[in-house]
């Protein structure tokens, strides 16, 4: 007698072919990777068109794209309205027994609207995938408004509301999994399952022995992400490699002290500096990248805090050497091996003497460093094993979701009371994330800056 397949419901406003992110990477590639262990997906998604909804099936997935209503342009309000059409779609789907499970990213709480209605007789099973929360975002001043003002705190409180209400939480990495157990004060640590990769093509030769050593930075040019620590260190490396070369690639953000661009500020910072072999090559299409990649001994994510980023992962699978931020779930991914080396998050001093050390080691030992980074990744990311792990996890949900509490009476009464006092005019309060002190001390040397860039704007005009 044949047991029908599991069926769960995937909730992510990114996926193929719109996706600008990490939530649309893992989406791309964890639906295929359970759709070959056997289990049957629907991805609500949004539909960028914005005119009208539609369905589409291949096999065992199945694809609805839902548009947004008319409604303000800005990024909370559009993630609200796609909440509330996600949570239509899902509701037909489990009213119509379709699905057995559904997810969620926890960022832009995607499952806000869905838990709030969910059928308290007949709950549909709930898990909320960590990525980034919001919150964190902001304090690493990386969203659009660096304020806290009353729309992101009633923003925040959805998203911590949606984690409360989940039936699981699934981490990519024990440091995040650590990290929202500490900061949400959750009844128990999430549990932690590496997210999947796509099928790895070979990894390219090591690159040519007589070339000048290439370090690539591959992501947006945004302050997260560590860039100016890095351009900052990169006099001191240069000093003693002149010859060696930076790359960054990526796509420009409006994340400099003045709110004006990253790449210029972080151009200015070159000059004045005199660094030399640093080279902006924009945002570049994959197959342009992955050949930079080739040519690079060394990939370099530095970024302030990061959970577990396909940009390490893509650089591993290339079988290159790494040398990432320790500040987040990068460390998890070297583990004990000499895939690469992590230095003290924001910390230039470090970065330099890091990456110093690295390079020193000449071209042979690098390109030794990368296959072990090809090894290891293959091994932590491997799409069947991640599959069937996932699976594993989505069962134990169904199985305990009838017999656990929905209530959880003292957490959530303490979040309704943070919306209760921002709907009715009170100061935005609610305890956002801690910093390293690495971080810490950068993410507040930025916001000097920019107060000091924005008098001397309006003292000067040429800032």
């Amino acid at each position: 007698m044949s047991t029908r397949p599991l069926r769960i419901a995937l909730v992510s406003r990114e996926y193929p072919p719109f996706f600008g992110g990490g939530i649309g990477t893992y989406a791309r590639w964890i639906v295929p990777a359970l759709v070959q262990a056997g289990v049957r997906v629907h991805v609500v998604t949004q539909s960028y068109d914005k005119t009208h909804s539609r369905i589409e099936t291949d096999g065992l997935t199945t694809v609805h794209r839902v548009p947004l209503p008319p409604g303000g342009s800005n990024w909370t309000n559009a993630t609200a309205r796609f909440s509330v059409n996600a949570a239509k779609v899902l509701a037909r789907l489990w009213r119509t027994d379709q699905i057995d499970v559904a997810e969620f990213a926890e960022c832009e709480a995607a499952g806000f609207a869905s838990l709030l209605v969910a059928n308290q007789d007949r709950p549909l099973p709930t898990i909320v995938q960590l990525h980034t929360p919001s919150e964190q975002l902001l304090v690493l001043r990386s969203l659009a408004s660096r304020t806290l003002d009353h729309k992101l705190t009633t923003y925040f409180h959805a998203e911590r509301l949606a984690m409360r209400l989940a039936h699981g939480i699934l981490a990519p990495s024990q440091f995040i999994a650590d990290w929202a157990h500490g900061h949400y004060a959750l009844d128990r640590c999430p549990s932690v399952i590496p997210y999947a990769t796509g099928p790895l093509p070979p990894a390219p030769p090591p690159p040519p022995t007589d070339q000048p050593m290439r370090v690539l930075y591959a992501g947006r040019i945004e302050p997260r992400k560590g860039v100016e620590s890095m351009i900052r260190a990169w006099s001191a490396v240069a000093r003693q490699h002149p010859d060696a070369k930076l790359y960054l690639a990526g796509a420009d953000t409006s994340g400099a002290p003045d709110g004006g661009s990253m790449r210029a500020y972080l151009q200015e910072l070159i000059d004045d500096t005199n660094s030399p072999g640093v080279e902006f090559l924009g945002k570049l299409s994959p197959e342009t990248l992955k050949e930079h990649c080739a040519q690079a001994n060394i990939c370099i994510i530095p970024s302030l805090w990061e959970n577990f980023p396909n940009t390490c992962i893509e650089s591993m699978s290339s079988a290159r050497a790494v040398l990432v931020g320790g500040s987040g779930g990068m460390r998890e991914m070297i583990g004990n091996t000499r895939a690469g080396l992590t230095f003290v998050a924001g910390d230039e001093s470090d970065l330099a003497s890091k990456l110093i050390s690295m390079l020193n080691e000449g071209a042979h030992s690098l390109a030794e460093r990368g296959l072990l980074a090809r090894t290891r990744i293959e091994y932590m990311c491997d799409p069947v094993r991640i599959a069937q792990l996932r699976i594993e996890h989505y069962k134990q949900i169904i199985d305990h979701t009838p017999t656990q509490s929905r209530s959880k009476t003292h957490a959530l009464m303490n979040i309704w009371k943070g919306f209760e006092h921002t709907s009715h005019g009170g100061s935005p309060k609610i305890n956002l994330p801690t910093l390293d002190p690495m971080v810490k001390d950068w993410v507040e040397n930025e916001i000097d800056n920019s107060a000091l860039c924005k008098a001397a704007h309006e003292e000067t005009s040429t800032c």
